[in-house]
């Protein structure tokens, strides 16, 4: 696997280029695309080396050539389900230090997600709120209204109640 770092900051290059001596440091989308899917790389793409508009293009065409960890400045849970369905397997502040790069490295590369700890206990109370409901196997999903069933899929793709009151239903 290739470690490929895309920044443009001196400081995030040098952290980076400790954790990852063979690796590669790019300030270029393009340049980061180069890379053959054959090295089967690893790509960091640091958020605030592209306008805030590019980043879930950036994240799609990244994770279609190889593994994809996003570094904010301002991680976010919003920012983080957002990051995460566009296709990266990690997300995690900017200010990383060396050992927490290297662990994420290798929880990515054994095909394992990286989340900041907040989002990972959003999902398990989740999961648990859930499953403290009793299922009825004999109710028709289909009998759900229109409304209940936008609500459903942002609850699937893990919306929280401020981002469905934001939302379009």
């Amino acid at each position: 696997m290739k470690a490929v770092l895309i920044s443009e900051q001196a400081a995030l290059m040098a952290r980076w280029n400790d954790a990852f001596p063979a690796g590669k440091a790019t300030g270029s989308l393009k340049q980061a695309l180069r890379i053959p899917k054959k090295q089967d790389p690893l790509y960091w793409l640091d958020l605030s080396s592209l306008p805030q508009g590019d980043w879930l293009d950036a994240v799609g065409a990244l994770s279609d050539r190889g593994k994809v960890v996003v570094l904010s400045a301002r991680p976010s849970q919003a920012e983080a389900s957002k990051i995460i369905r566009a296709g990266a397997m990690g997300y995690c502040h900017l200010g990383a230090p060396v050992e927490r790069l290297q662990e994420i490295a290798l929880v990515v590369a054994h095909e394992g997600f990286w989340m900041p700890k907040e989002m990972i206990q959003r999902i398990t109370q989740l999961t648990r709120r859930l499953g403290a409901r009793k299922f009825n196997p004999d109710q028709d999903p289909r009998q759900l209204t229109g409304r209940e069933r936008a609500v459903a899929d942002l609850i699937g793709l893990g919306a929280n109640n401020a981002e469905m009151r934001v939302g379009s239903i």
